[in-house]
């Protein structure tokens, strides 16, 4: 019909055949070309400037005048040795001074200084810190024209330098010996334990307090700031968390993960510029990272950036599969490593046993003569009857010559086969017309066979999986939103355990309770026996109160042979329980797993509440007093402890706990009314008594 176009007859065929055609196209350069590393790093430190680890050291007036005192120090300790090498025999204990006698031993030292050259070496050693100050504080370096103008600066210097001498006697003479400074009695470790004790029990102000510590104890630690970040970033302080990934990135500009967590937060302010710029400087500092480069295709998914998200997860994914390959090539090479190891046991094995086998011969046994009733083979034609020696000798001449021909043609006949099944590839069986012509049998062809292809590794868990772990770690919900909508989609995730128990771990993040329950019944459908779901379910149980339930489920948690991720939250929580049923010898024994896995002020005050209920005051005690010692500023510890006192009749002490406990503010009105009942049975420890 004419309204129709014509159809390509030839070209149908191609459709109705479904064919198709790659072309595969390689630029010599980018279209898009990416930012170099230096420029990178360029831009960071134009973000977030680079800071040194310690000031630098400058020669301006501060360092003259320190220079003053240090010298002004040195010879005051000089003289005062000069005085007691000349008086110190003098001095006796009941004796006491008189004016004159002060006065006299004065003009001796003085006397003794210039007589012996020694007032003058001290003056030239205070000559030279004079000479600075005047240079660098004063700017004085030429002389004074007008006498008047150098009396008015000389009077000026004079009583600058005494005051200086006095700042400097001050520091270092001293009526009283200073006592030492006490090393703190926990770590950094501890505190980063102690703090995320504190924000699992929400008590976000004394996990604060840890964090502060932490830093304040070394500012220059980039992951002291890191740790405080997360932690501000949990609570939803972004202002405060920017602020501590800054200082994180100013003290280490290649600290991998800060510079990852201040891409989010740019990314969460809406300057996505400045986070692409992080994100790619985090490629950049670690290109092997499948982390950084993940992170990379979540902020392009953000901004809707199709084709960098699918250039970050392209290199992820690469990265991944070979880590798998790497794994399973370590993994193969032990196997065979063990193999090798067990064969030449068992080699060493069997030479031993032929060794002890000899030995029992005593190394003068005769060779082993053959049984004369078993027929030993004999080469062929041998069945003819026997001739005379010459004969025989004649015959066995003709045979190594028969058997050498015949040696001989075989490796010529292996030889033209080989060659000619090189040509068979062009030229099928003619290596069987060779052989039909001379008429000889074909040689056996010995094939090597190819051994099976290796399967390639799959990797344990997608790009996905990797980031949402961390991210779950470093409380950045939105980044972990997206995450796992991901991984809900991905080939080698999917709705699987791993993901319903990340789904939950997000929504109690976000006190979401109800949707965490429904995402845990999944992944037990999943793997029943999975401890890391059991722990998330209690978790769950226990914050809607059902305290039932959760006991059932930390306890199914502590039963599996595998412990969960993170065991120290279950064992307070369920021990906590057994104090609320009053089962205080299963609470304390819960309590003591805890503290001796990590310990911790409120492990060990669990230990001392469960001990002092059992009435096992010395172990309460020591218990309480542990607590006191990781953290002296918990009223709770301080209550039970005069308790304890009370109860043991010690009546100052008990006063002091309980003054304490009243300090720091002890909000507990069931315990505080214990206390004042314990006191009035006793009769002591209350100072209003």
């Amino acid at each position: 019909m004419e309204g129709q176009a014509p159809v390509n007859v030839e070209g149908q065929q191609y459709v109705e055949a479904k064919s198709y055609v790659m072309l595969e196209i390689c630029l010599a350069h980018p279209l898009i070309p990416k930012r170099p590393a230096e420029e990178l790093a360029r831009r960071v430190a134009e973000y977030i400037p680079p800071r040194p680890l310690f000031p630098k050291r400058t020669d301006g007036a501060v360092r003259s005048v320190e220079d003053f005192q240090n010298q002004v120090a040195s010879v005051a300790n000089l003289i005062l040795d000069e005085f007691r090498d000349q008086f110190g025999d003098d001095f006796k204990p009941d004796d006491t001074e008189t004016s004159e006698a002060m006065e006299s031993r004065r003009q001796k030292l003085i006397y003794e200084l210039n007589s012996s050259g020694k007032y003058f070496a001290f003056k030239e050693q205070l000559k030279h810190a004079v000479v600075k100050i005047v240079r660098e504080k004063y700017l004085r370096t030429s002389t004074f024209e007008d006498r008047q103008e150098l009396q008015t600066f000389l009077s000026e210097l004079y009583v600058y330098l005494i005051d200086q001498m006095h700042v400097a006697l001050g520091k270092v003479l001293a009526l009283e010996d200073q006592p030492p400074i006490p090393e703190p009695l926990t770590d950094s470790a501890q505190l980063k334990h102690f703090a995320r004790e504190a924000e699992v029990n929400d008590n976000y102000e004394l996990a604060t307090k840890y964090y502060q510590e932490r830093i304040a104890r070394n500012k220059n630690d980039p992951s002291h700031w890191f740790d405080y970040g997360t932690f501000c970033l949990y609570i939803n302080d972004i202002t405060k968390a920017e602020e501590c990934f800054k200082e994180c990135i100013a003290i280490d500009q290649k600290h991998l993960h800060g510079l990852l967590l201040y891409g989010v937060v740019c990314t969460l302010q809406q300057r996505h510029e400045a986070a692409e710029t992080f994100f790619e400087a985090a490629t950049c500092v670690d290109p092997k990272s499948i982390l950084a480069w993940t992170m990379l295709g979540l902020f392009y998914d953000a901004v809707n950036n199709e084709i960098g998200a699918e250039m970050a997860y392209l290199e992820a994914n690469k990265l991944n599969q070979s880590k798998a390959v790497a794994i399973a090539r370590a993994s193969r090479e032990d196997e065979q490593a063990k193999e090798r190891e067990a064969r030449g046991q068992e080699a060493e094995e069997k030479g031993e046993a032929d060794g002890s086998h000899a030995g029992d011969q005593g190394g003068l046994a005769p060779p082993q003569q053959p049984h004369p009733d078993i027929k030993q083979p004999s080469p062929p034609g041998s069945d003819k009857p026997p001739t005379s020696a010459r004969s025989g000798g004649q015959r066995s001449m003709s045979d190594r010559r028969q058997s050498a021909t015949r040696r001989s043609g075989n490796t010529t006949i292996s030889k033209a086969s080989r060659i000619k099944s090189d040509s068979s590839m062009s030229r099928p069986g003619s290596h069987h017309k060779v052989g039909s012509q001379r008429g000889s049998p074909q040689p056996h062809e010995e094939t090597e066979e190819q051994p099976p292809r290796e399967p390639t590794p799959v990797p344990a868990c997608s790009i996905y999986m990797h980031a949402i772990e961390w991210l779950l770690e470093v409380k950045a919900i939105p980044f972990t939103e997206r995450a796992l909508a991901h991984e809900l989609l991905s080939p080698v995730g999917g709705p699987t355990s791993m993901y319903h128990i990340a789904f939950a771990r997000l929504k109690l993040q976000k006190k979401e309770t109800t949707d965490a329950e429904e995402s845990l019944n999944e992944a037990l459908q999943f793997d029943y026996q999975n401890p890391d779901a059991w722990a998330l379910m209690g978790h769950v149980k226990y914050m809607i109160g059902d305290t039932e339930n959760a006991k059932d489920c930390y306890e199914r948690t502590i039963s599996f042979l595998h412990d969960a991720s993170e065991m120290h939250s279950i064992y307070l929580r369920l021990a906590s329980i057994y104090l609320q049923d009053q089962r205080f010898q299963d609470a304390k024994n819960v309590f003591l797993m805890a503290c001796k896995k990590s310990a911790s002020c409120v492990s060990w005050l669990g230990v001392g509440i469960a001990c002092y209920r059992l009435n096992e005051l010395g172990e309460a005690e020591d218990a309480l007093s542990e607590a006191n010692i990781l953290n002296n500023a918990d009223p709770e510890v301080w209550a039970y402890l005069s308790l304890v006192c009370l109860k043991t009749g010690r009546q100052l002490e008990a006063e002091q706990a309980y003054k304490y406990a009243i300090k720091l503010n002890l909000q507990d009105t069931d315990l505080l009314n214990e206390i004042q009942s314990v006191q009035q049975q006793v009769g002591f420890g209350n100072p209003e008594f």
